[in-house]
C-alpha cells in the first residue's frame, strides 16, 4: 500500500511492557479529516506540539504543511471548508461575566476563518455555526446563532431569563470577519434552520421551551402553519437534511426513529433500504449538497449504508480492500475524486486513509495513538449479562496485553460511562486501555438507559438514575467474578461525570465488595446540580427522566445522593474535578469536600484550567498519575 505524505506505518506489535502515563494521556494524533472541495488541500485535527491544533497538507504541490495552534487558554473542537479559500475552525474557551443572577462561568464556542491566501485568521460570531457554504459566493458563509430571550423584561438577552428562544442567520464575509446581511430573523420560537448549499431556507425548527411543542415550517407556510408538528416535553428532533431533491427532508422522532417527511404535504414515511431498518440510525450528510446520502450507526464499532449508489459503490469496494472491521468513509469531495477513510478494529486505534481515485493510491495518513514499540492495547471484547430482573445488558471487557486462556484471572476494574444517555463500544478507550495496561481488567456496561440498543432499553433506566442502572453495574461485576473472568472478592470502580456518580454509587450500593472508588468530574448531589444546571425546560424534563421529580419526597431524594450519605462511604476515596467544568461545575466537588472534611479515607484534587471533557495531555496526565497512585495504595493489580 503506498504511504501519503511521507508519514509511515508503524507496526503494533503484542507483547508486554511498561504502561507509559504519557503514551496514554497523549492528545490522539489524527483526530478529524475534512478534503477541501477541490481536493487540493486536506485539513486533520493533530497534535504536533502535544495538544490538539489543526495541521493542513497540501495535496497537489506538496509545500511544508501548515499548523493553527491552538490558542492559550483554548481548545480545538471541529473545522471545515466552507470553499476552497477558507477554512473555519472552531476553538471552545472557558469565561466568567456577569448576569442578572450574578457570575455564571460558561464555555464559548469561537468560529475563526483561516485564509488560505493570505494566512490570516478572522473571529466571527460568538456561539455561531454554520449552516450554508454558500455556493458559488466565495467568501461568504451563513451562519446561525440561537439566543435566549429575557420575556420577563421583554427583550433579547443571551444571559437573561431562558422561557424562549431566537435564531438569527447571517451573511458573513470571511475576509475581514463581518456581517454582511440578516439572512433570516426567527419569530422567537425558532430553535434552528435547514438551509441549501446556496444558503436557501428548506424548513424553519420552533420549539416552545415550556410545553415541549416542536414544529417544522415551510418557509412559504403560513405564519403558524407547520408540516410537522407534536409535543415532546423532554427529548427533541432533530432534522438532518434533504433527499429526493429537495422533496422531503429526514427527521429523527424521540420514541420512532428516523423518517421522512414530505415537504409538500406533512406526510411521514419509514425508509426502506434493501430490507434494512434504518429507524434507529442516524442520517449521513453531503454537507455540500445538504443531501442525505446514507445512514450510520454503531453496533461493536461505526458502520455505514449508502444509499447514494456511488458512494455505496466506493464503499463496498473499500471494506473488500482494507482489513479492518469496520470502514468508514469520513470525507470526500463533491466530484467523488478523494476520499478519506477511517478503519478500526476492537480495541485498537483508528487508522486514517486518504483514497485518490485520480491516481489510483490509497495512502495511510496517520494512526490515532501510536504505542511503543514492544507494547500493544488489551484485547477488547463484547459480553452479555442477565440483570436479576432478566433484562439482557451489554458490556466490554478490555483484558491486559498478553493474557490467555489459563492464566490467573485479573483484578477487576469497572468503569461505568458518562451520559447517561450515552453508551460504551468497541472502540480504542486510551483511559481503559491504561488500566489494562497496568494489568487490571476493565469491564464497561452499557446499564439500561444507554443509548444505542432501541428506546425500550434506554427507557427501561428512566427513574433509575442512582438505583436499578446502578444496580445493572453492581450484578454485572458480579457475574464476572462469579464466572471465574476476573479475580473473585473485592473490585474498584473508576468513572467520570455520570460514571463518577455512578462510581459512588455503586461504593454506595455494594460497599462490602467495593474496594475503593475513583470520580472524575462526577455528580456527587444530582438535585443541587440539576438546580443550577439549565432554566430550559426541556433539560430539566429530560434529567427528572433519568433521576425523578426534583421536588419530590427529600428523604427519596437522599438515598440516590452521595452527599447525604457520605457516613457510609468508608472505603479509599479519589475524588477530581476540572476547576473549568461548565458541565458538572466545580462546586459539585466542594459540596462533597465540605461534607468529607477532616477523612483520610479521601483525596481530593483540583485541576486547574481542566474542563469536563479531558482534552488536554495535562489533565489526562493528573488524572492516570493520581489513579495509579491510588489504585497501587489501595488495590494493586498483582
Amino acid at each position: 500500500m503506498r504511504v501519503f505524505l511521507g508519514l509511515f506505518v508503524i507496526m503494533l506489535f503484542s507483547g508486554h511492557g511498561v504502561a507509559q502515563v504519557e503514551t496514554y494521556a497523549a492528545m490522539p494524533r489524527i483526530w478529524a479529516a475534512d478534503l477541501s472541495p477541490d481536493g487540493t488541500h486536506l485539513a486533520t485535527g493533530c497534535s504536533p506540539r502535544g495538544v490538539r491544533d489543526i495541521c493542513i497538507y497540501d495535496l497537489v504541490g506538496g509545500a511544508a504543511p501548515i499548523v493553527i495552534p491552538a490558542p492559550d487558554g483554548g481548545e480545538m473542537s471541529a473545522f471545515d471548508w466552507p470553499g476552497n479559500e477558507y477554512l473555519i475552525y472552531y476553538v471552545d474557551t472557558v469565561q466568567t461575566f456577569p448576569t442578572q443572577d450574578g457570575l455564571r462561568t460558561r464555555t464559548l464556542t469561537q468560529p475563526v476563518a483561516y485564509s488560505m491566501a493570505t494566512g490570516h485568521s478572522e473571529m466571527l460570531l460568538v456561539n455561531s455555526r454554520l449552516v450554508s457554504p454558500m455556493v458559488g459566493a466565495e467568501g461568504r458563509v451563513a451562519m446561525e446563532i440561537t439566543f435566549a430571550l429575557d420575556t420577563r423584561a421583554g427583550s433579547g438577552s443571551r444571559i437573561g431569563g431562558r422561557d424562549d428562544s431566537g435564531t438569527v442567520v447571517y451573511e458573513m464575509n470571511l475576509e475581514n470577519g463581518r456581517r454582511v446581511r440578516r439572512m433570516e430573523v426567527s419569530n422567537g420560537s425558532t430553535i434552528g434552520y435547514l438551509l441549501d448549499p446556496e444558503g436557501a431556507v428548506v424548513v424553519d425548527v420552533r420549539r416552545f421551551d415550556q410545553t415541549g411543542q416542536y414544529s417544522v415550517h415551510r418557509p412559504d407556510a403560513a405564519q403558524n402553519s407547520a408540516i410537522y408538528s407534536g409535543i415532546f416535553p423532554a427529548n427533541q428532533p432533530q432534522v438532518y437534511g434533504v433527499m429526493d431533491h429537495g422533496e422531503g427532508v429526514v427527521i429523527r422522532i424521540p420514541g420512532t426513529g428516523l423518517r421522512r417527511l414530505e415537504i409538500e404535504t406533512g406526510a411521514l414515511s419509514a425508509f426502506d433500504v434493501g430490507g434494512e431498518d434504518v429507524s434507529q440510525m442516524s442520517a449521513i450528510v453531503d454537507y455540500y449538497a445538504s443531501e442525505v446520502v446514507g445512514f450510520r450507526y454503531t453496533d461493536d464499532l461505526p458502520r455505514q449504508i449508502f444509499i447514494d449508489p456511488e458512494l455505496a459503490s466506493l464503499h463496498a469496494e473499500l471494506k473488500q480492500i482494507l482489513t479492518e472491521d469496520s470502514v468508514v468513509i469520513s470525507t470526500w469531495t463533491p466530484d467523488r475524486t478523494k476520499l478519506v477513510v477511517e478503519g478500526r478494529d476492537a480495541g485498537q486505534p483508528a487508522n486514517y486513509y486518504l483514497l485518490d481515485l485520480n491516481t489510483g493510491g490509497l495512502g495511510l495518513l496517520d494512526v490515532e495513538t501510536v504505542l511503543p514499540e514492544g507494547q500493544a492495547p488489551g484485547s477488547r471484547e463484547y459480553l452479555e449479562f442477565t440483570a436479576s430482573d432478566g433484562l439482557v445488558v451489554p458490556a466490554y471487557l478490555t483484558l491486559p496485553p498478553g493474557f490467555a486462556e489459563g492464566d490467573a484471572p485479573p483484578a477487576l476494574i469497572v468503569m461505568p460511562h458518562g451520559g447517561p444517555r450515552a453508551r460504551d463500544t468497541a472502540e480504542y478507550d486510551w483511559w481503559a486501555a491504561f488500566y489494562a495496561a497496568r494489568g487490571y481488567a476493565v469491564f464497561q456496561p452499557n446499564f439500561r438507559g444507554s443509548t444505542g440498543y432501541g428506546h425500550a432499553f434506554e427507557r427501561a433506566g428512566y427513574g433509575g438514575f442512582g438505583s436499578r442502572m446502578i444496580d445493572d453495574i453492581i450484578e454485572g461485576a458480579h457475574n464476572l467474578q462469579e464466572t471465574g473472568r476476573v479475580r473473585p472478592g473485592q473490585y474498584c470502580v473508576v468513572g467520570a461525570s455520570y460514571g463518577g456518580y455512578a462510581a459512588l454509587m455503586t461504593a454506595l450500593r455494594d460497599a462490602d465488595n467495593v474496594a475503593c472508588a475513583v470520580s472524575f468530574a462526577g455528580v456527587t448531589d444530582p438535585f443541587a446540580f440539576l438546580g443550577s444546571r439549565t432554566r430550559w425546560q426541556t433539560t430539566l424534563r429530560y434529567w427528572e427522566q433519568y433521576m425523578g421529580d426534583r421536588f419530590g419526597d427529600r428523604d427519596e431524594q437522599a438515598t440516590i445522593t452521595p452527599v447525604a450519605r457520605v457516613d457510609e462511604l468508608t472505603m479509599p476515596l479519589l475524588i477530581l474535578h476540572g476547576e473549568d467544568d461548565t458541565t458538572v461545575p466545580y462546586g459539585q466537588l466542594r459540596l462533597l469536600r465540605n461534607a468529607m472534611e477532616g477523612r483520610d479515607s479521601v483525596r481530593f484534587v483540583t485541576l486547574p484550567d481542566a474542563d469536563h471533557y479531558l482534552g488536554t495531555p495535562e489533565a489526562r496526565t493528573t488524572l492516570l498519575r493520581e489513579s495509579q497512585a491510588f489504585l497501587d495504595a489501595h488495590f494493586p493489580a498483582h
